[in-house]
């Protein structure tokens, strides 16, 4: 499980990388004068695989790990700040990100124009990015016992 935990680790900055990337490339192309390219629409793709694979491994990461027994006491689970952060916080907006992620990308396709299909990759892709960097157990909150990787 240890391995699951380091890939799970690991994706994620491949996954902010790859965000990042996007959201600037699409800041700077959003008034229409740069061509929405195959290498752009491959991005997205990788980005959303990324976003989605991240969600398979978590899965596998919460179930194994317990985490969803907490359901069973939420009272005391909503008590304890560990606790509420693995077992509601951190699954619902990871999910709401990938979610937007997904829309992201789905609106980009359907986008006639190429400032249009950038204008969908920033503002979908870039609400994400927030509630992935809300979300992620960064090393400054010892409480939660997570390092950078």
């Amino acid at each position: 499980m240890e391995f699951i935990l380091k890939l799970h680790s690991f994706l994620r900055w491949a996954l902010v990388l790859l965000m990042l990337v996007s959201i600037v490339k699409a800041a700077i192309s959003t008034s229409g004068k740069n061509p929405y390219t195959p290498s752009d629409r491959k991005r997205t793709l990788f980005t959303m695989i990324a976003a989605h694979l991240q969600l398979v491994i978590g899965v596998i990461l919460y179930v194994s790990n317990g985490w969803s027994q907490n359901f069973s006491n939420m009272s005391a689970t909503m008590k304890n700040g560990v606790l509420r952060f693995w077992t509601v916080e951190h699954l619902t907006m990871m999910i709401l990100a990938i979610v937007f992620i997904t829309i992201g990308n789905i609106r980009s396709k359907k986008m006639d124009t190429d400032g249009g299909k950038y204008k969908q990759i920033l503002i979908w892709f870039g609400l994400a990015l927030l509630i992935i960097i809300a979300a992620m157990p960064w090393p400054f909150r010892t409480e939660l016992g997570r390092g950078w990787f």
